[in-house]
């Protein structure tokens, strides 16, 4: 689970919160399926509010998998995976909440004159899909994946204007990860993701470090530092004790909108 509050900016705030959940399922108890080949199956529901509250977005997505070994040998595994997805989506607004150019008195605004807008109305819900692909190379020490992905494979419409030229762009991910144990203390980490959509993209790309504490492998403590292209740079310190992971991150802004 995940719950954002975005700080105050030039803008309102984004509120955003995340649960999810996924397993493996059917590993070994299906006659045709191969040994070491699995079913995976994840769900997560998202909440967003924007602008104060006015926009309100809610989303529910189901994800299938299916991950197989395509070689092993004694020193290394490589496996494959693909998955295939479903988002649902609805979007509201409060459109008592927002001022028009056409409410302008010259004094402020006025909402209880005509908006100017003639085709205002919440959208309908909308299912989009999506499916990826993901290759993966394990050794005792090392871990390395690959993965290609792409969202709204239907384009589903979604507009508060009626306008059937309004749809969802298709949006195209890639990205990678790559772990090593250095020496019995020290693991280090750095992944990659880029992905785009119509004319917008977005990069991200860093590394960690996490060192063991203790006598024994149950603390680690983790520093690290992310760039987002073009917008911040990104350090990160984190601490782990057996299965449980808190960090902290912050974004340091280095393109002009610091300014605001």
């Amino acid at each position: 689970s995940n719950f954002r509050d975005q700080w105050i900016g030039p803008a309102s705030p984004f509120v955003t919160g995340t649960v999810s959940f996924d397993t493996k399922v059917m590993q070994n108890k299906t006659p045709n399926m191969p040994e070491n080949n699995y079913i995976g199956i994840g769900g997560m529901l998202m909440f967003d509010r924007a602008m104060s509250g006015i926009v309100k977005s809610t989303y529910g997505s189901l994800n299938l998998s299916y991950n197989i070994k395509i070689s092993e040998t004694d020193y290394y595994t490589e496996r494959l995976g693909i998955g295939f997805g479903a988002i649902y989506g609805r979007k509201d607004m409060d459109f008592s909440r927002v001022d028009f150019e056409e409410q302008f008195t010259g004094f402020g605004f006025n909402r209880n004159l005509p908006t100017g807008e003639t085709a205002l109305s919440n959208m309908k819900p909308y299912v989009s899909a999506s499916a990826g692909l993901t290759y993966s190379a394990t050794t005792e020490k090392t871990n390395f994946d690959v993965g290609v992905a792409a969202f709204h494979l239907n384009k589903p419409r979604q507009t508060f204007l009626k306008d059937d030229q309004e749809f969802l762009a298709i949006r195209k991910v890639a990205h990678a990860n790559f772990e090593t144990f250095i020496n019995e203390r020290t693991v280090f980490n750095t992944n990659a993701i880029y992905q785009f959509q119509k004319e917008a993209n977005y990069l991200s790309v860093g590394a960690a470090m996490g060192y063991y504490v203790g006598n024994t492998a149950e603390s680690m403590v983790t520093a690290g530092l992310w760039y987002w292209s073009k917008n911040a740079v990104i350090p990160y310190v984190g601490f782990t004790y057996k299965d449980l992971q808190v960090g902290i991150s912050y974004d340091i802004i280095t393109s002009k909108l610091n300014q605001a």
